[in-house]
């Protein structure tokens, strides 16, 4: 998005494209960032204390990549998702470095940290 300033008034923000996204948080497993099963990092919403999910505005060329998330499910997959918002109602993901080996490279070296 790139939103337009008042006439007259100079912002920050005016020059440069934004972008709104939501927050994930890692969810530690046993003794491990990583699922033992599929060696995958879980992600969770992050959350306010209300419950509201956490995101913010900034600008686009703070993105350093896209990322590929996969939806967790249960022993049974919620009955209300569907490939266009199983994103929506998921509550657990886990972030898929195989995607890309760019981006399985970069998390390959933050798992040595």
């Amino acid at each position: 998005m790139r939103p337009c300033a008042p006439r007259g008034c100079r912002v920050v923000w005016d020059e440069c494209f934004l972008v709104y996204t939501r927050r994930f948080d890692v969810v530690p497993q046993q003794q491990s960032l990583v699922d033992q099963a599929t060696g995958l990092r879980v992600l969770k919403w992050a959350t306010r204390a209300s419950g509201a999910l956490l995101g913010d505005v900034f600008p686009l060329d703070q993105i350093k990549s896209y990322v590929h998330l996969v939806p967790c499910f249960g022993r049974a997959a919620d009955p209300r998702l569907t490939s266009r918002n199983s994103s929506h109602f998921a509550q657990s993901f886990w972030l898929n470095s195989y995607f890309d080996k760019e981006f399985y490279y970069a998390i390959s070296l933050l798992q040595g940290q």
